[in-house]
């Protein structure tokens, strides 16, 4: 049976703090829930149309029994009602397939080739889209692989098998999901105390700056005390180049995460146009939210003072980094921006590597 279901979805920028994101999410789950109850209940939208939801269920038998494939759900959505347009025009809606794969990852492969090829024949009638949720895919390590209706790409799912199976074996890796929004993998460890020698097993795994395996982020919640903090994607996020961070530059982000006044860190990397081997393109960054402006000055001036090149990687440059405080009860806020090991205020270091071809 494929479910139909009308619900809002909310989209949220970075500029959103952690604490605030928890909120928001709250009151989406909400809207969310009143809307698809009270929509149904009143019986003012119509289901989807027929040839989405036929779609959905030709995708879901189509991978019932697949190898591989312990079991397989549809579901139909509205992807975004605001009362513009006709909610009968299948373009206003989606199709989540969840594939539930085998422990272990038995026959995963055959199997994201089978999700790839139904979300292929599905796209002509529907917005359609699939993760594969693999319990246990190497040791306890849980994996969730995604793919959305434009992966037409010849080897996009063994390339992202590979990845979550590399990425699910590394020692103290509890969690990957791979392919979400075609971002780089998310990362989830047993403990942020693990994340030092989490990084240095990601660096050391096969395969890794190269595809699906390039910065992959270290994701965790902040424990800011809020109940609805969110999932941890954006809590704590630490995007892992081949250069950068540094150890020491990974054993300060777990000390500011334990600091009660932090909201969200974010640190990239700034590798993200490089292949495989090369060095940072742009410099890496650190971004973090707090509560109140006297700790942004704290924060900025503990990572000023670390004048130390432990806390980056000779070629790499200065990480910069920026500070960010509400604007007392207003939406707004203002930041102090600077670069680890440089005096608040100082100008831009020339200490970045020329780029490839330059002289």
């Amino acid at each position: 049976m494929v479910k139909e279901r009308a619900g809002a979805i909310l989209r949220y920028g970075r500029g959103m703090t952690w604490r605030r994101r928890g909120s928001a999410f709250a009151a989406a789950v909400v809207a969310s829930v009143v809307v698809s109850s009270g929509l149904f209940a009143c019986s003012l939208l119509p289901g989807a149309p027929d040839s989405v939801s036929a779609a959905a269920a030709t995708a879901k038998e189509s991978l019932s029994g697949a190898p591989g494939v312990e079991s397989v759900s549809a579901e139909v959505t509205l992807r975004d009602y605001r009362g513009e347009g006709s909610v009968s025009d299948p373009e206003a809606w989606v199709v989540r397939l969840t594939v539930n794969a085998a422990a272990g990852g038995r026959d995963l492969e055959r199997a994201a080739d089978e999700v790839v090829e139904a979300l292929v024949e599905a796209r002509p009638e529907a917005h359609i889209y699939a993760v594969i949720v693999a319990p246990r895919l190497a040791g306890d390590a849980d994996a969730e692989i995604l793919f959305d209706e434009n992966v037409g790409a010849g080897g996009v799912a063994a390339e992202r098998v590979t990845a979550a199976r590399a990425l699910a074996g590394v020692a103290g890796v509890s969690r990957v999901t791979v392919g979400r929004d075609d971002e780089p993998p998310r990362v989830e460890a047993t403990g942020i105390d693990e994340w030092p020698t989490v990084a240095a097993g990601i660096r050391a795994s096969p395969g890794f700056g190269v595809g699906a395996v390039q910065n992959p982020s270290l994701i965790a919640p902040l424990d800011s005390g809020d109940p609805l903090s969110g999932d941890g994607s954006e809590g704590l996020h630490l995007e892992l180049g081949a250069v950068s961070p540094s150890a020491s530059m990974i054993d300060e982000v777990i000390r500011l995460s334990e600091d009660r006044s932090v909201r969200s860190i974010w640190f990239s990397s700034g590798e993200g146009l490089l292949p495989a081997g090369g060095v940072a393109a742009e410099r890496s960054s650190l971004a973090v939210d707090v509560d109140t402006s006297a700790d942004a000055e704290r924060v900025a001036n503990r990572l000023a003072g670390l004048d130390d090149q432990r806390y980056w990687t000779q070629g790499s440059g200065r990480p910069s980094f920026q500070i960010s405080s509400p604007i007392g009860n207003s939406a707004d806020s203002s930041a102090i921006v600077g670069y680890v090991g440089l005096p608040l205020g100082s100008a831009e270091p020339d200490d970045l590597p020329a780029a490839p071809g330059v002289r």
